[in-house]
Order: C-alpha cells, then sequence, then structure tokens
C-alpha cells in the first residue's frame, strides 16, 4: 500500500501555467461561466473529503482485524462444542448403565421379597405344623404321664397287685392303635426327635432369614450412595451446559454485531467509490475530456482529483497574482 501510495505521488503532475496573463484571465472566465452553465447546485455530498484514502485503508484494517477475531471466535465455539458433545455422550452412556444396574436391583428385589414370602409361608406352615404336634404331643404326653403313673404303680405294686398288669394288658387288648407297652415308649421317643427336627429347621431357617435380610439393607445402602453420586455429577453436567449455553450466546450476540459493523463499513466504502466515480466524471466533463479511468480504479480517480485541485489552485493564485499586479498599475497609467 505505502508503495502504490508512493507511485501514486509519482503520478501528479504539475499544471502548466500560462505566461500570458490575459489568456489566464480569458480561460478563468471561461471556465467559471461554463461552470455556471453546467451546474447550477452541488449536492451536500459535493465537497472535498478529508483524505478518503486514508478512511479507505482505515476500513480495510479493521474488516480484516474483525475477520481474524472472527474466525478465532469460530475455532474456539468448534473446540467447546466437541467437549460439550464428548461429555454428553459421556453422561447417557452413565445414564444407560444406572438404568441397568436399577433394572438389576429392582429385579435382586423383587426375588428377595418373593423369597420372604416364601419364606413366612414355610414359618406359618410350620407354625401350624407345630401347633398340631404340640396338640398331640400334649395329647400323648397326656397319655404318657398316664402310662408313667400306671407304670410306677406296677413296679411299686407289681407283686402287690398284679390287677395293673393285667389292666395294661387289657388296655393294649382293647385299644387298636398299641400293640404292646413297648410301642407306647417307641412312640413317644419319635415324637420326641421329631419335634427337635422341627425346632433345628426352624431355627436354620430364621437365621437364613435374617441374613438375606442384612445382605438387602447393605445392598439397598450402596446403591443410594452411588445414585446420589450420579445425581451430584448429572447436577454439575447441567450448571456446565447452562454456562457454556451462556457463553455460546454472548459470542453470537458479538458476531452479530460485528457483521452489523462490517456492514455499515461496506456501506460507507461504497458511498466512498460513488462521491470518487462522480467527482471523476464532473471533472472530465468540465475539462471536456473523455472518460478512461475504470468506475473500479478508486486510486487512479483520486490521484486525477487530486491533479485537478492542485491546478485550480495555481490558477487561482496566479489570478490573484495578476489581478494584484494590475491593481499595482493602473494608477500609473
Amino acid at each position: 500500500m505505502a508503495t502504490a501510495q508512493y507511485e501514486s505521488r509519482n503520478l501528479v503532475q504539475r499544471a502548466v501555467i500560462p505566461t500570458d496573463s490575459q489568456k489566464a484571465v480569458l480561460e478563468y472566465f471561461i471556465s467559471k461561466r461554463e461552470e455556471r452553465q453546467s451546474i447550477k447546485k452541488y449536492p451536500e455530498w459535493d465537497k472535498a473529503r478529508i483524505c478518503p484514502a486514508t478512511e479507505v485503508i482505515r476500513a480495510r484494517r479493521e474488516l480484516v482485524d474483525v475477520d481474524e477475531i472472527l474466525k478465532k471466535k469460530r475455532e474456539e465455539q468448534k473446540i467447546r462444542r466437541k467437549y460439550m458433545d464428548e461429555q454428553w455422550e459421556e453422561a447417557r452412556e452413565q445414564q444407560l448403565q444406572l438404568r441397568q444396574s436399577l433394572i438389576k436391583f429392582n429385579t435382586l428385589v423383587k426375588e428377595n421379597v418373593e423369597k420372604c414370602e416364601r419364606a413366612e409361608q414355610k414359618i406359618k406352615e410350620e407354625r401350624e405344623r407345630q401347633e398340631t404336634y404340640k396338640q398331640e404331643i400334649e395329647e400323648l404326653e397326656q397319655k404318657l404321664r398316664y402310662m408313667r403313673d400306671v407304670r410306677d404303680k406296677m413296679q411299686r405294686f407289681v407283686g402287690e397287685y398284679r390287677k395293673y398288669q393285667n389292666y395294661l394288658d387289657k388296655v393294649v387288648n382293647e385299644t387298636d392303635e398299641f400293640q404292646s407297652i413297648n410301642e407306647i415308649f417307641n412312640r413317644y421317643e419319635t415324637l420326641v426327635e421329631a419335634r427337635q427336627a422341627l425346632s433345628d429347621h426352624q431355627d436354620r431357617n430364621l437365621q437364613m432369614l435374617e441374613e438375606k435380610g442384612t445382605k438387602i439393607h447393605h445392598l439397598t445402602e450402596a446403591k443410594t450412595q452411588v445414585l446420589m453420586g450420579l445425581n451430584n455429577k448429572l447436577a454439575q453436567l447441567q450448571e456446565r451446559y447452562d454456562r457454556a449455553k451462556a457463553e455460546a450466546l454472548k459470542w453470537e450476540t458479538i458476531v452479530s454485531k460485528i457483521k452489523e459493523t462490517a456492514a455499515a463499513k461496506n456501506l460507507e466504502l461504497t458511498q466512498v467509490k460513488a462521491c470518487c466515480w462522480n467527482i471523476y466524471q464532473q471533472i472530465c466533463k468540465r475539462k471536456g475530456i473523455p472518460v478512461k479511468v475504470s468506475s473500479e480504479d478508486v486510486e487512479q480517480q483520486l490521484i486525477h482529483i487530486k491533479r485537478t485541485i492542485l491546478e485550480l489552485k495555481r490558477i487561482i493564485k496566479t489570478v490573484k497574482k495578476k489581478a494584484r499586479e494590475e491593481k499595482g498599475l493602473l494608477p500609473h497609467e
């Protein structure tokens, strides 16, 4: 850009000042008359600007800087978007694993509940059986006590009271349940063993039920802790997502403002180009020369405009100088 400006300064040529003062004055008045005939009133924008080339260069530099900032922000937004997608994918996988764990936990709880119900049913059945056995045992104990009393009496009075032996024999003979006195004793021993076996079986079932309840309690506490940890992590991820969303909205607003500024600068640049082109056309029309510079070559237009302004300044200066000299010579004549 500096080289182009240096070349533009070299292209500026000085206007040729005529040596004949009368001819210069004649050309000046002719140009004034043509100016009054061609343009009566100039628009507001037809005024000399303060170094438009500098404004164009500054606008271009600002546009380039804004484009660089926008590219950096877009790259940062892509990186953040990729990171958030990875975090969301991990959260989805953890949520799926949590659901599977909950399904397994619910299945285990249902199985344990069913086992507890079956155990309670068995306990209930066992208690009913125990009650039945107790009733039978009570009846048998009553019979056994009776038989013991009879036995004792028979032992004490076996020699003296033979009639009791005869009585037991008579009882055995009259009842169909026992075939002999030994069967009564065997029946009693069998009932005692059955009672002990039932008591042991009940103790084992109660112990197993207590162990299962303890395991279920520990498993429930562990799963509750895991669930609380996952809920905390989910809350943290949600908070990070909200912050990222707010940051993205802020940068979108900045990008929108940058676009608006770029559009305004572009419009201003277009207006400057249009002004230069109109000024160049007016100069060519006033001088009566053809339009040789392209409408897109703003630099050459500015060079021609600057050259014309310098020429007009020199002409005006020369005319004023000649006018002062003539005023100084008139009294002597």
